[in-house]
């Protein structure tokens, strides 16, 4: 189900261009309410922006957000995958690599998602606790001669 990862991401994801402020990016995740934004140049992912970053490299280096290009401070060249990636796949990345967030682009290499890790737990937990549902409506049906 190559759709499957793109129903549980946010599409269109927060974005910014290079040249913006890290003062932007940040009112960009604040509006969107999520912990990264996709830093693109034109319509090529170049980068990403997490709050991590602003803490270690924005705050913890004592930069001014307001004059501070998000170019500066971002993960140039960021691990993605593509929208045909599984839920599986891409939580292993996050995992393996210390992720919270993967953007996901497509061949011409546009972010079109941004995955966070609190999307795909989110999502295993629902996906759990209906097949427990499941389970329980079995166990309990009284069947004939039941």
């Amino acid at each position: 189900m190559p759709e499957a990862l793109m129903k549980i991401a946010d599409s269109p994801p927060a974005s910014v261009e290079t040249t913006a402020t890290v003062r932007h990016a940040v009112d960009v995740m604040r509006a969107a309410r999520v912990g990264a934004v996709a830093v693109n140049d034109g319509d090529q992912l170049v980068g990403i922006f997490t709050e991590r970053d602003l803490m270690l490299r924005v705050v913890g280096e004592d930069l001014d957000p307001a004059t501070t290009p998000v170019e500066q401070v971002m993960v140039r060249k960021p691990v993605s995958i593509t929208p045909a990636a599984r839920r599986a796949e891409a939580l292993e990345i996050m995992l393996t690599k210390h992720f919270r967030h993967l953007p996901i682009v497509d061949e011409a290499g546009k972010a079109i998602g941004m995955v966070s890790i609190r999307n795909l737990l989110t999502n295993r937990v629902e996906r759990l606790e209906g097949h427990m549902a499941s389970l329980e409506q079995y166990i309990l049906a009284d069947g004939p001669g039941g």
